[in-house]
């Protein structure tokens, strides 16, 4: 008599995380971010500013700048576009982002404590799971799958405790975007 039993260990689940990794390269700015703009020979214009709930800031002159979902660079090349305008000189712009307020992470599962949180600067999948006060102990770690919504859709992206933390493989560890929730069954 034979007996089948399913298999008790799970395969590696297969997703690109170099490629992940290569598009995430930037950051997207959101509002209550705060924005250091600095203005070669111009201390007029070269100050911090909050991005609005609307997604923009506002600078002399140049007037309202669009900023939400925007990167620094695509930022300061519209405020060196909309200078011309106003300066004789074409402005050099630099943005920089002086503080992450827009940025959001969701924990959600068999985690301690699930939750939404506001960390200080980027973090990873491990780091997300340790500030929601790590794992119950019904949680499926090596089935945990992480949802990131962007430009290029709506991705499930696998993250395999094990293969992280028992094997060393730090690819799956993939820093967390903006409005991504990791999710532990």
């Amino acid at each position: 008599m034979a007996l089948l039993l399913p298999a008790c260990g799970s395969a590696r689940p297969q997703y690109d995380y170099v490629q992940e990794l290569r598009a995430m390269k930037t950051y997207s700015v959101g509002p209550g971010d705060v924005l250091e703009v600095r203005v070669w020979h111009n201390d007029q214009l070269s100050r911090r500013v909050t991005v609005r709930p609307d997604g923009f800031i506002t600078l002399p002159l140049v007037g309202d700048i669009a900023c939400g979902g925007n990167t620094v660079e695509q930022i300061a090349a519209d405020i060196a576009a909309k200078g011309v305008t106003f300066y004789t000189d074409p402005l050099v712009v630099s943005v920089e982002v002086a503080e992450l307020h827009s940025y959001r992470i969701y924990v959600l599962g068999e985690v301690a404590r699930p939750g939404e949180f506001t960390p200080t600067g980027q973090v990873t999948v491990l780091q997300a799971i340790a500030l929601a006060g790590g794992f119950t102990r019904f949680a499926a770690p090596d089935e945990i799958i992480i949802v990131r919504k962007d430009t290029r859709g709506e991705r499930r992206i696998p993250f395999s405790y094990s293969f992280v933390v028992r094997e060393g493989d730090l690819r799956e560890n993939l820093p967390l975007m903006t409005n991504d929730t990791v999710i532990i069954p």
